[in-house]
């Protein structure tokens, strides 16, 4: 069977890697030279940092001892890992995909197979190579198509307007630099404008939480509070029932004291507390996980000292000199970066295959497969805390779910129904998730597809290492593969 996976990114080599393992004829499409995706040169933001601990950002089949690495260590990892079980020599370097449509047949679409036209990435005119493929998997990652907010007034101002994608080395050097947003980008972005820039400016609609190195006064290391089964029991309680443990049942009550002790921790830890109030989250935990990041480093101090300027508020309009603010103050601006996010979508995909609601949320069945579509599945769109692992354990659910080999085969509509109400259940524990973003669920979204595949979800050897150790680490799912070979 001939699969073709359009992206180098982590998504994309784990899955070839597996498509691989069970014999599927692979090809992998990428428009960057480099394998990494965002970690790639072209990829990332200059200066981009990885904010994973030891451990974290690793495959579960090669070991990764970096620590809070840059963009170049990480790619490294990548590009070794793909060269160690033989996907490099199946990727396709500088090469776009254009289009992928289903062929056409009677039947579902992809049920025939599906028509791929790739071209020389960054030439229009290049000549157009067509292929038909049996399975497709999107792995063009989340963080590629730049969300820029349309403002009136671009005409008026003379300076530079970037996305935190095209920061490049010398941006900010000498200038008057304006970041526009509050996740963990937006705060990297102005943390370098401190040390570079003439003055820098922090404009955020709202504070997020930011999670700190170490918890517990900067004592135990986050992947051992958060990517606990004891950690995860804290939150609202998984969609899934077959993944609900025991545990999980703890009382509501005692939930609301221990969120309340851990939201003094992390104010405390991640040096928020020392900030004036308005620059701290105005709603409490847990409820806004899903948009954290790991606190950059530099950060707090370079506000304290006033290296970075901050403001509150939403961007109403340019000015000849900058932005003006919804409070009806003006930022002067050499250069306006906005940390916005990104679209999630794929132009390349026919539109003829429904992946959106009408509410712009990704619908796909456990994040992976739009409903009444054959051979066609997405990897990078189950998003966890730790994604690394979270495309591992999705290309082992894909490569099964490909095969016809789940334990479990809902129909079309049961797939529809249970996609409903798991967007139902986001919209109410993680806000603005945009159906892809399962935030601090890593675990349990591990157990939801070990349980779909027929495997174990207790990794560990006893009860203690299972649900006090971390369990959100890849690590602990080496060797799928050859569990799920047949006997």
């Amino acid at each position: 069977m001939r699969a073709c996976v359009v992206g180098a990114g982590p998504g994309g080599i784990a899955t070839a890697k597996v498509l691989l393992e069970h014999g599927f004829d692979v090809t992998v499409f990428d428009k960057y030279r480099q394998v990494g995706g965002i970690w790639s040169s072209e990829g990332c933001y200059d200066g981009l940092a990885n904010q994973s601990a030891r451990r974290i950002f690793e495959f579960a089949d090669l070991p990764n001892r970096l620590h809070f690495a840059g963009a170049v260590d990480t790619q490294r990892y990548l590009e070794s890992y793909a060269e160690t079980f033989g996907v490099l020599e199946h990727v396709r370097p500088g090469t776009e995909v254009i289009s992928v449509r289903p062929v056409e047949g009677p039947g579902r679409p992809g049920a025939s197979g599906w028509s791929v036209e790739s071209r020389q990435a960054g030439d229009e005119t290049a000549d157009t190579h067509r292929e038909t493929f049996d399975h497709v998997v999107v792995a063009s990652g989340a963080h590629h198509h730049a969300r820029l907010p349309r403002l009136p007034g671009r005409e008026l101002f003379g300076g530079t307007v970037l996305h935190s994608n095209e920061v490049r080395a010398g941006t900010f050097t000498g200038r008057r630099v304006v970041v526009v947003g509050g996740g963990k980008s937006a705060l990297d972005l102005a943390t370098r404008a401190a040390r570079e820039a003439a003055s820098a400016t922090l404009v955020q609609r709202k504070v997020n939480w930011m999670i700190p190195e170490r918890f517990l006064l900067g004592t135990v290391g986050y992947k051992w509070i958060l990517f606990t089964r004891l950690g995860e029991a804290l939150l609202p309680r998984y969609h899934d029932p077959a993944c609900v443990p025991p545990i999980d049942r703890i009382d509501e009550r005692v939930k609301r004291v221990l969120w309340w002790l851990i939201t003094r921790d992390m104010l405390l830890a991640t040096g928020l507390y020392r900030l004036p109030k308005r620059l701290r989250p105005a709603h409490g935990l847990p409820f806004h996980l899903v948009h954290a990041g790991v606190m950059p480093r530099g950060y707090v101090k370079a506000v304290r000292r006033g290296l970075i300027a901050t403001e509150v508020s939403a961007v109403e309009a340019y000015t000849e000199t900058g932005l003006r603010l919804a409070t009806g103050e003006e930022v002067a601006a050499d250069v306006i970066v906005f940390a916005t996010g990104h679209h999630k979508i794929f132009p390349f995909l026919d539109p003829s295959v429904r992946v959106h609601d009408d509410e712009g949320r990704l619908r796909l069945y456990r994040g992976i497969v739009p409903p009444g579509t054959d051979g066609l599945g997405f990897v990078g769109f189950r998003q966890v805390f730790n994604n690394i692992m979270g495309v591992e354990l999705t290309a082992h659910w894909l490569t099964q779910h490909f095969r016809a080999t789940l334990r479990t085969a809902p129909g079309e509509q049961e797939m529809r129904e249970d996609t409903d109400a798991r967007l139902a259940w986001q919209e109410q524990v993680l806000p603005g998730s945009g159906g892809y973003d399962f935030g601090p669920y890593d675990i349990h979204c591990a157990d939801e597809l070990l349980h779909d595949m027929g495997l174990p979800s207790r990794r560990a050897g006893n009860l203690l290492a299972e649900y006090l150790l971390p369990g959100g680490v890849a690590h602990r799912y080496a060797g799928l593969t050859r569990s799920r070979a047949p006997k």
